[in-house]
């Protein structure tokens, strides 16, 4: 009865030093963080949805001769479209949108360089009936070393937004 007892005790040892060493040459598998949306992706905030077409960060100024805004940094243009997917008329706003780079800095619009950019049609403030798109150009001067990451687009200045990522 001793000798069975020993040998269960050598068993028990045995597998528990198989069990820790199994688990400390295995490495957990990597964490896969999903992508958000991004470029053609169609997404909703409210009663809008959105789809980023394309972004051009090469320009240092925009609009002509004495319509001209220069950049203080780097001009990012962002294209996209917008949909009222509600049932009434509502208006994009411009402003309340925002652009992070990967560090997490936030920029807004400049106001006068989406206009320039847009050819004279407001970018920020224009009304849709339901299912009318629209499409806009959203401008952020931001320092030339910056790469934007994500975009965070709003139906309205109080809504919770939708990011969109910039790659």
């Amino acid at each position: 009865m001793v000798a069975l007892f020993a040998a269960g005790i050598a068993a028990e040892q045995y597998s528990h030093t198989q069990s820790t060493a199994a688990t400390a040459t295995t490495s957990p598998p990597a964490k896969v963080v999903p992508a958000g949306p991004g470029f053609g992706d169609a997404v909703r905030d409210g009663k809008f949805q959105f789809v980023v077409s394309a972004m051009d960060c090469s320009r240092t100024s925009i609009g002509v001769e004495r319509l001209k805004r220069t950049a203080a940094g780097k001009f990012c243009v962002i294209s996209l479209s917008v949909r009222d997917i509600g049932d009434g008329t509502k208006y994009f706003i411009g402003y309340p949108q925002k652009a992070r780079d990967a560090s997490g800095g936030e920029y807004r619009i400049d106001e006068l360089a989406s206009l320039y950019a847009n050819h004279g049609t407001d970018a920020f403030l224009k009304k849709l009936a339901p299912g009318n798109k629209a499409t806009s150009s959203l401008v952020f001067d931001v320092p030339r070393g910056v790469t934007l990451a994500t975009l965070e687009l709003h139906d309205s200045p109080f809504s919770g937004g939708v990011e969109v990522t910039l790659r």
